[in-house]
């Protein structure tokens, strides 16, 4: 099912994405045009794969009884502010798959790899290859160090390993995967605090100066919560987790997802 244009899921999507997330340029003509409007279509025509593939369920936000009164309390649609987390978590989780900061990926390496051979070809006279248990083997044939080095001319690449190399990932380790993981929730969180601070969102009243308040806080925990990403269950609702999460990565930059930015096929338009 491909979500229509008016459907109650995509209104806080809509808010989201003009408060926060659209892109604006001035063309040659010095009119404003928006560049990535097709954000929320690319939601609307993945919501059922979304649905198959969320670590959560429906039942999982209904049935969060802090959750419900909380959207209650702050005069929040329950439906829309569904389909607000399945938005925010779908792109961020995409976009965090690289690790949310600038890292070396296969284009980066192969570029290195590349210069420093044309640089220093008829230096090189061995190879070390090394196992995960420490075992080694030194290659010091210069033929086969030289059709090594051939092996690595993209046009050798078959089309799954050129499709790979063209991705913006790189390999995680554990503790990457872990890190990655908090920071991922740090992006659901801070994007959360953003739509709660767009005028007339929130009907809560904030402390002086305060970009967000105590209940705001405990409502984005519960999504946290209920989407999988709190490392604290057995006392998800505590302000402090919140607030450390929020110092602890504070001024990170969050890569661009590229299913959002890639994989939209320009042809797609909303159903009549």
């Amino acid at each position: 099912m491909i979500l229509k244009g008016d459907d109650i899921l995509l209104v806080y999507v809509y808010k989201h994405f003009g408060n926060n997330q659209a892109a604006l340029r001035m063309d040659e003509d010095g009119e404003t045009i928006l560049l990535n409007a097709y954000f929320p279509l690319g939601f609307a025509y993945w919501y059922e794969d979304i649905l198959r593939t969320i670590p959560f369920k429906r039942e999982d936000y209904d049935k969060h009884k802090p959750l419900q009164e909380l959207l209650t309390e702050l005069d929040l649609n329950k439906e829309s502010f569904w389909g607000l987390t399945l938005y925010l978590y779908d792109f961020i989780t995409d976009a965090c798959k690289n690790l949310l900061s600038p890292q070396k990926n296969h284009r980066d390496i192969y570029n290195e790899f590349v210069a420093f051979m044309r640089e220093n070809h008829s230096e090189v006279n061995s190879i070390i290859f090394e196992t995960a248990s420490k075992k080694k083997i030194t290659l010091t044939d210069p033929l086969l160090l030289d059709v090594l080095r051939m092996e690595f001319e993209l046009q050798n690449f078959t089309s799954k390993q050129q499709a790979e190399f063209e991705k913006e990932y790189h390999t995680l380790s554990a503790a990457e995967k872990a890190d990655s993981r908090r920071k991922t929730s740090y992006f659901f969180a801070h994007h959360l605090s953003l739509f709660l601070q767009i005028d007339g969102i929130s009907n809560v009243k904030r402390r002086d100066k305060a970009q967000i308040s105590n209940k705001e806080k405990e409502l984005i925990l519960c999504l946290l919560y209920v989407c999988k990403f709190s490392d604290n269950p057995e006392n998800y609702l505590d302000l402090g987790y919140y607030n450390k999460l929020m110092k602890d990565f504070k001024d990170q930059s969050m890569n661009m997802s590229n299913k959002y930015e890639l994989e939209i096929s320009m042809d797609w338009r909303f159903p009549e």
